[in-house]
């Protein structure tokens, strides 16, 4: 049982290093060198000031504008705290009758 135990947690140690410190900081060192502005976010700025991101839809209430991308966060549209995928496919219900009011406004 004892010269299982110190080679046991010896690889446990160095597999833990592996995948959760040097992996992951290998992978954000690459993405920094390769995609610079989509791992900063894609940051708009307007006068200097930080306003939004071109990978996160936004609402636009100006007329000037066409629609921003369908938000999946409810129950307020466009909540940045709540961001995230909303896995709707094609046959979705819910992105179906958001699309068809969309092209009846239009």
């Amino acid at each position: 049982m004892k010269t299982v135990f110190r080679p046991t947690l010896v690889f446990f140690g160095a597999l833990t290093l592996m995948c959760a410190v040097v992996y992951p900081l290998v992978m954000a060192g690459i993405g920094q060198l390769a995609f610079p502005d989509q791992v900063g976010g894609s940051i708009l700025l307007s006068g200097g000031k930080p306003v939004g991101s071109r990978l996160i839809g936004q609402e636009f209430s100006s007329p000037r504008y066409f629609w921003g991308r369908p938000s999946a966060t409810s129950p307020m549209a466009y909540n940045a705290a709540s961001s995230s995928g909303a896995n709707f496919g094609p046959t979705n219900p819910a992105l179906i009758d958001e699309a068809k009011g969309r092209i009846a406004a239009l």
